[in-house]
């Protein structure tokens, strides 16, 4: 088995552990697990052991660009060909989708219920700061459901991505003239609890998407 599954976990465990569940019931033998605890500060992840998960417990929370950045080194160094990631909260499925990967995989979510109008306005801010410069059609930039190849790992391996990495990922891999696929879901419910997006939170990504972006353009039209 050489897929790995990468879970970041944020004081979700209640819903981590019913994801866990889940994924062991229908795809066990597709994926080795690793689940990272990025600090979180409700009970501790008490998760029953199997030998195909891997939990990592941080002492502080170090945030989702230095969780990703670490498990992309730990499947490169384990020798692991595709490397997916999804989010604790139980939204994403169906997860094996992901092993047809060309170099990438972006998640497209199409959304069945009412959502945070935050997200909703954030998501359509994003979409067009990011596709208008770069004439792109990407319809969801901040999807947590991401499938990488052996070439995509290797091409981000060293960078350091902040908060809200999706979008610069997608820009990185694109401008290496990587392959990608968009893998269309129906995003479920999450299975308690509700989403961390709010105002604050959604204004935070849309101003480090656009200095990223911003960035980018002025690099693009120096080289």
């Amino acid at each position: 088995m050489k897929n790995l599954l990468f879970i970041p976990c944020y004081n979700d465990t209640k819903n981590l552990r019913k994801l866990l569940i889940e994924i062991n019931l229908i795809y066990k033998s597709k994926f080795d697990i690793l689940v990272m605890n990025d600090g979180s500060v409700e009970e501790v992840l008490l998760i029953k052991k199997n030998k195909n998960i891997k939990i990592i417990n941080l002492k502080y929370n170090y945030g989702i660009g230095f969780c990703l950045k670490f498990a992309i080194k730990y499947a490169l160094e384990n020798n692991y060909k595709k490397f997916c990631r999804i989010d604790s909260d139980g939204e994403h499925h169906p997860i094996y989708k992901m092993l047809n990967i060309n170099d990438f995989v972006i998640g497209n979510r199409k959304i069945l219920f009412k959502q945070n109008y935050f997200k909703i306005s954030s998501k359509r801010l994003i979409n067009f700061i990011i596709n208008k410069p770069f004439k792109l059609n990407i319809e969801d930039y901040n999807c947590g459901m991401m499938g990488l190849g052996v070439s995509a790992m290797k091409k981000i391996k060293n960078d350091y991505f902040i908060n809200y990495p999706e979008p610069q990922i997608i820009l990185k891999l694109l401008k290496e003239n990587l392959k990608y696929s968009i893998l269309t879901i129906k995003q479920r419910k999450r299975y308690s609890g509700s989403s961390s997006i709010n105002f604050i939170k959604g204004l935070d990504f849309f101003l480090i998407t656009l200095f990223f972006v911003l960035n980018r353009i002025l690099n693009s039209s120096n080289d």
